[in-house]
């Protein structure tokens, strides 16, 4: 890159993000100037003719060429925002979306009492984005975060230090936390429900930069709940709660799969987007 202005930086980088076919490249090439020069983005509006140095410029050119191969932003600067705190992310877990920040507040309004000491549970925890996003709502709360992935369980922890709730969460390494023995007052996931045979129609952002088994759920997209179900049984409390993520157009079928597995289904939630986007369950009575 021929350029030494924040000016020339962002021309030259948006142009050849665009012609990458990226759909916001001058907001890219903002996000990742900052992030390569260790600036932010008022310097980027209030000072355009100011001088980069050396680095800055041969650290942005190298984003810059990473992005325009679909490389998504989160992972160039190593961290997403999620429920307003920050997430790092990497190519060993999916990407916080906001679409998931409807699972939180669904967990925080089902509790009357915010006194009351909580157990929660988060299966295929990734990030962790969604337990430690609850446990920061919820000082007397305390969660466990399983993955069966130990690269993803690395993320979630340093994630839950940096958001300061590493006292009051583990992470264990488990698939469908079959091996835990714990009752919780709330299970929250959001398991793979892509169909796989929907692959081909994913950004390359999605398809090639992040973990298969975090997004697809099988030939239909539902086998991730036919495992729930059966192990969620005997990790609730009585009393307690699913809340559960599931894919456009999947609601109706995931409330099958649960209520045939003697749940009841309490409510479903609309995303921002008008999307059955979450559903939640109680047991039922034996």
């Amino acid at each position: 890159m021929n350029c030494t202005t924040i000016t020339a930086a962002m021309k030259f980088a948006t142009s050849k993000l665009s012609a990458a076919g990226i759909q916001e490249p001058r907001l890219d090439s903002k996000i990742l100037l900052c992030h390569a020069a260790k600036i932010d983005q008022l310097t980027i509006l209030s000072n355009p003719e100011r001088l980069l140095s050396s680095e800055s410029i041969k650290i942005f050119d190298e984003l810059i060429q990473r992005r325009a191969l679909r490389e998504p932003v989160s992972h160039l600067v190593g961290q997403r925002e999620f429920w307003s705190l920050p997430f790092k992310v990497s190519q060993d877990v999916f990407d916080p979306r906001p679409e998931s920040e409807i699972l939180v507040q669904a967990a925080i309004d089902s509790i009357k009492n915010k006194e009351k000491v909580i157990s929660a549970l988060d299966i295929g925890t990734g990030s962790g984005c969604l337990i430690i996003s609850l446990l920061r709502e919820l000082p007397l709360a305390s969660g466990v975060g399983v993955d069966i992935s130990e690269p993803a369980l690395c993320i979630a922890r340093s994630n839950a230090e940096q958001n300061l709730v590493g006292d009051r969460i583990k992470f264990i390494k488990s698939s469908w936390g079959e091996d835990l023995s714990e009752r919780f007052d709330i299970i929250i996931t959001n398991p793979p429900y892509i169909p796989i045979r929907e692959k081909h129609l994913l950004e390359p952002e999605v398809a090639h930069y992040e973990p298969g088994l975090a997004l697809f759920g099988g030939c239909d997209g539902l086998s991730a709940y036919h495992h729930l179900c059966f192990h969620l049984l005997k990790l609730l409390k009585p009393e307690g709660i699913v809340i559960i993520e599931c894919g456009k157009g999947q609601a109706q079928s995931v409330i099958k799969i649960f209520t045939d597995s003697s749940f009841i289904h309490l409510k479903t939630l609309l995303d921002l987007n008008d999307v059955e986007r979450c559903c939640i369950f109680e047991k039922g009575q034996n």
